[in-house]
């Protein structure tokens, strides 16, 4: 086989370098060419180094082995902190004391802290304490109109037989600790997202599906039970490096309630009831292989070529066909 033969297996037969036109447009095109495929070029290999998101929800299979990491921080309003406890309520009616932070604020008993729970409904109870007397009464100074602003009564304040209260003040009589108002500043489920910046296209900024809870207050008049049913579900996250974070996010239903026992109306109680549902909602990013990226690259370049390649020679042509229309109507 000689080199003839050969040479007539080639695809990219060449011009004679003094057959061509350098043309300006040309060059315009030539250097949009390049611009264009750097920045494509560029653009695919982000999306590469970042992968694709891909979201699942399947059935799952609950490990009772494990617990439930659970960050609450809820502050009762108007309450000392030894007239509350925290209980945990079990499925199957154990119940618990949970030892809470309780720091005691100006206007509120602040609790906070971290608890396991296992894999089961319970409830986590806010509740007096049982040696507290609830139903106990107590003196409070109010305005007699609106012309007069409220005042702070002093604590343990008993007005002795005669007591004449300040102008446009009247003393009345009041039942002692009767309500449940508070302000819920976290109640989270399973470990926080690691650069949650990563996961924004998924969650909002604020990360509500994990946080619905943070920031409601609850501020009412009369003796509520103030109750919280939540559904968690088991949530997972894995990025482009592999690394899993399992969490989960809730959504919550919520009603108030006078709470009665044979015996009467019983005292107020903060109530979180959960349960977990029987599925997995799973966000995972999926790096592509490298033979796509190649691919990709490829078909970029093939592509800008081609197409400007198409349109250099429609300017050029069409500029030719002007041209000699011009010149043929100089000669006439």
């Amino acid at each position: 086989m000689g080199l003839d033969t050969i040479r007539n297996l080639d695809l990219y037969k060449k011009v004679p370098s003094d057959l061509t036109e350098r043309t300006a447009f040309g060059a315009f095109i030539s250097v949009a060419c390049v611009l264009l495929t750097v920045y494509l070029m560029f653009a695919e290999l982000v999306l590469y180094a970042n992968g694709s998101l891909r979201t699942s929800i399947f059935v799952t299979y609950l490990n009772q082995e494990d617990d439930i990491d659970v960050r609450l921080n809820v502050s009762i309003v108007d309450k000392e902190c030894q007239d509350i406890i925290i209980n945990l309520r079990h499925l199957h009616g154990h119940q618990e004391n949970i030892p809470f932070n309780k720091v005691q604020l100006a206007d509120a008993c602040n609790v906070n802290g971290m608890i396991k729970i296992k894999k089961t409904p319970g409830i986590l109870m806010v509740v007096p304490h049982r040696g507290q007397n609830w139903t106990s009464k107590e003196y409070k100074l109010v305005p007699e109109d609106h012309d007069h602003n409220p005042i702070k009564t002093p604590k343990g304040f008993v007005p002795l037989s005669g007591y004449q209260p300040p102008a446009g003040y009247k003393v009345v009589e009041v039942l002692k600790n009767t309500k449940m108002n508070h302000v819920i500043h976290e109640l989270e489920f399973g470990p926080s997202l690691p650069n949650t910046h990563r996961w924004e296209e998924v969650l909002p900024a604020d990360g509500t599906p994990f946080r619905p809870l943070a920031g409601i207050m609850r501020d009412f008049p009369i003796n509520l039970s103030h109750d919280y049913h939540i559904r968690m579900v088991p949530t997972t996250f894995i990025d482009q490096n592999k690394r899993r974070t399992d969490t989960y996010q809730y959504s919550y239903a919520y009603q108030n309630f006078i709470m009665s026992t044979p015996a009467g109306i019983a005292p107020p109680s903060l109530l979180f009831r959960y349960d977990l549902a029987p599925m997995e909602i799973r966000y995972q990013y999926d790096r592509k292989p490298m033979y796509h990226l190649l691919t990709m690259m490829c078909a970029i370049v093939g592509g800008v070529v081609t197409v400007a390649g198409v349109i250099d020679k429609f300017v050029f042509s069409t500029h030719q066909l002007i041209r000699q229309k011009i010149l043929l109507g100089k000669h006439n």
